[in-house]
Formats: structure tokens, sequence, C-alpha cells
């Protein structure tokens, strides 16, 4: 996760007592599922999302035949998708289009977050489908294109988790071989993180094709921060370095891993870059 972020106002059990407090239809199979789908939302808060010794429930133990734990897995997957005055429906929206966010916590994109990922996936675990401790605001592409594999050879967290993992702190950075005017960019994960952070960060990224995505992002940004030492130099007030750290300032508010604030802060860190941008030889911009 890119940045750690407050959880849900509403509280996730009381929430589902609501949820449940509903359902007419098939009450046999909620009531019989309640009391450990309460203890569930509860594990799974105590293990902050890590599914270590928290499988799947069997919904077979709480229904009388096959067909109907193949239908009852797909009611409670149901329960994601309420009418608009069924519980959790405003609860829901509230995590969809009021969260506040400047940036996708799940990679730092820019732009307010307008979709929910699921940490562990409804179709492994529809017990957490309506679990708002499991539904993180995330950008159209980390909900889409976030890897299933939500567990590792250990049986832990392969992915961050936004409201438990301590990550609003620089994850990463941007190497820049010359020449600098187009230069040879690389990804590199910061070394003064604890290992087990590094690792989870790494799979992470991974899981959501963060780099194929950020070097686009970046090829383009640079261009725009080559126009503006040009510029900078030009008035000659202010020196390049001046410029860019207020640009990082002004960034880095919308999360310490926004992607403008690691686009600025990795030139920030890099002599060899801020003496080009300074006293290099730039293009002449219209």
């Amino acid at each position: 996760m890119v940045a750690k972020i407050p959880k849900p106002e509403d509280n996730s059990i009381d929430v589902l007592k609501l949820v449940l407090g509903e359902r007419v239809k098939y009450k046999k199979f909620y009531g019989r599922i309640a009391p450990d789908l309460t203890a569930r939302y509860q594990q799974y808060d105590d293990q902050k999302g890590c599914p270590s010794g928290m499988p799947p429930l069997s919904l077979r133990d709480y229904v009388d035949t096959d067909n109907e734990e193949t239908a009852r897995k797909k009611s409670l997957i149901g329960l994601y998708d309420p009418a608009e005055d069924k519980y959790p429906y405003n609860e829901l929206e509230k995590l969809r289009k009021k969260n506040k966010l400047l940036a996708c916590p799940v990679c730092g994109e820019l732009g307010r977050p307008r979709t929910l990922d699921h940490c562990l996936p409804k179709t492994t675990y529809p017990e957490f489908a309506i679990n708002l401790l499991n539904l993180v605001p995330a950008c159209d592409w980390c909900q889409g294109e976030k890897l299933a594999d939500y567990q590792n050879a250990a049986g832990t967290r392969s992915f961050l988790h936004p409201y438990y993992d301590e990550v609003n702190r620089p994850l990463y950075s941007i190497m820049l071989q010359a020449p600098y005017l187009t230069p040879v960019i690389t990804f590199e994960i910061r070394n003064d993180l604890p290992r087990g952070l590094q690792d989870l960060v790494a799979s992470h990224l991974d899981g959501i094709s963060f780099w194929e995505r950020f070097k686009e992002y970046f090829e383009s940004s640079y261009l725009n921060v080559i126009r503006m030492a040009s510029d900078t130099r030009e008035a000659g007030m202010i020196t390049v370095a001046t410029a860019i750290q207020s640009a990082y300032q002004l960034q880095v508010g919308k999360g310490v891993n926004s992607w403008d604030a690691v686009v600025y802060r990795s030139l920030l860190e890099d002599a060899d870059v801020m003496e080009f941008l300074q006293n290099g030889e730039l293009p002449e911009f219209p």
C-alpha cells in the first residue's frame, strides 16, 4: 500500500448486524452463520487483514445441501450490491464517493479513487464481501488489475493494507542514468526500509503492475521538470533546486508516495541530475 488511510467511520460489525437484520430471504442460513460472521469480522481486524490461520468459511456447515451452498455463496457476494434503500448502500457510497483522498492509496496515482477493492477477494472470501475493513478505495486500474494472489508462500499477506500498514514514508525511488536530457530510468525500493517491508512492498507493487504504469507517467512528467528548470533559470530569481523543492512540498501533501511526490523527491536526492537541471544544456521552449 502506498499510503495508510483512516479506517472507515462506520463500524464493520455494526453494519454487518444491520445487514443481517434486514435479511428476510434465506433467514435460516443467515441465522446460522451470523455468530461466526461476527467472530470472523473481529478476527480480520485483530489480524490486520492477514489470511494466515483464517481460511474462508466452509459454507457447507451452514446449509443442508451442496446446491444450497453454491446459492448462498452467491447471496453473500450479492450483499455487496444492495438496493439504495438497503444496508450497506450508504456505507459503501461513502467509501467510494466521499473518501476525501487525493491519490489512490493502493498505487499513489493522483486523483480521487472512485471504486472499491476487496483486499481479500470476495470470490474466495464471500463472508467479507461487505466487511468495510476489507474494502479499500482504489483507482479503476488497481481495482481491475490487482492480482488475486492475496497470500504468499508463508501464508501471510502479499499486499500492503492501507488501514493497517505503517507506510506513510518513502517506499521507492526513481534512478536516472545519463544522458539526463533523455535518461534511462530504473525503479528501486528504498533500502532504508525494514527487510520484511521491502519484500511486502515488492510483492504489492508487482501485483498492481506499478512500474509499467509509473514509467510512462514519469517520462511525460520529466519533460515538465525540464521545462520548469528552463523557466526557472531564465527568470533567475531562485535556483532550480528551490523550485523543485517547492513543487515537492505542494505534492507531498497528497501523499508521501503520490506519483509527483516520488518524481520530485527522486530528483532532489540525485546530485548529478540536479547539477544538470541547474547548469546543463536544456532545449529551448516556446
